[in-house]
């Protein structure tokens, strides 16, 4: 799977989260810059999976840092 690039994660991302749709595209910038990239690139099956579960960003971010 080819990686993508900040816009592309950002839609991949905020398309991906629960139907309430609670964060916005500035959330999911913050979270790529957080966690780089390429770890972004590398972990964005297993934060979609979370967000479409309604798992909390927050949470997500926590986490990751740990």
């Amino acid at each position: 799977m080819s990686p993508l690039t900040l816009e592309e994660l950002v839609a991949y991302f905020a398309h991906a989260q629960a139907d309430d749709r609670a964060y916005r595209e500035i959330d999911f910038v913050r979270l790529i810059d957080e966690l780089g990239l390429e770890s972004a690139n590398a972990l964005r099956h297993e934060i979609v999976a979370q967000l479409a579960g309604g798992r909390r960003l927050q949470v997500i971010q926590a986490e990751l840092a740990a």
